[in-house]
């Protein structure tokens, strides 16, 4: 589907959710008040952003409605995009994917590699050897509080 999918996935609903706003307001204002797509994207915009600037044209009663419905429910949308872009780049989300990506592409040009499963204090004494002899590791483990404790050049794979 889309690369990363489980890391963005915050991410790609509340772009979703801000295109479905863009789009509900500017086919309403399209339909109720006849203006030109155009008029219309642009009355949703500066409705969507509260800017309130000026209204393309004279509201109907039933525009105006339809205004105040946009208004609250594109303020949430906007809202969860928000806070959803922010706890992503705080949490450290984008670091542990670019540490996935970056997992995936050495792995792919390993060769003559020894896979170690677990990392616990047999798997250390393990991967210290073989790094010792020059042997390319990978190291599987599922506990993420490990991740910290990996020796430079042991690749890793947590799940």
């Amino acid at each position: 589907m889309f690369a990363g999918y489980k890391y963005f996935k915050g991410i790609y609903h509340a772009f979703f959710l801000t295109v479905i706003i863009l789009i509900f307001g500017t086919v309403g204002y399209t339909l109720i008040e006849g203006w030109r797509v155009f008029d219309a994207f642009y009355m949703t915009i500066i409705t969507v952003t509260t800017v309130g600037f000026m209204e393309v044209a004279p509201l109907s009663d039933a525009g105006r409605i339809f205004t105040a419905i946009l208004i609250l429910t594109s303020f949430g949308i906007i809202a969860y995009a928000v806070s959803t872009i922010t706890s992503y780049l705080a949490s450290g989300e984008l670091k542990k994917y670019r540490r996935e990506l970056r997992s995936a592409k050495s792995i792919r040009f390993m060769e003559k590699h020894v896979i170690i499963c677990g990392y616990g204090r047999v798997g250390k004494q393990a991967a210290k050897e073989l790094l010792y002899y020059g042997r390319p590791v990978v190291v599987i483990e599922r506990v993420d509080a490990t991740v910290a404790e990996v020796a430079p050049g042991i690749t890793l794979i947590t799940g």
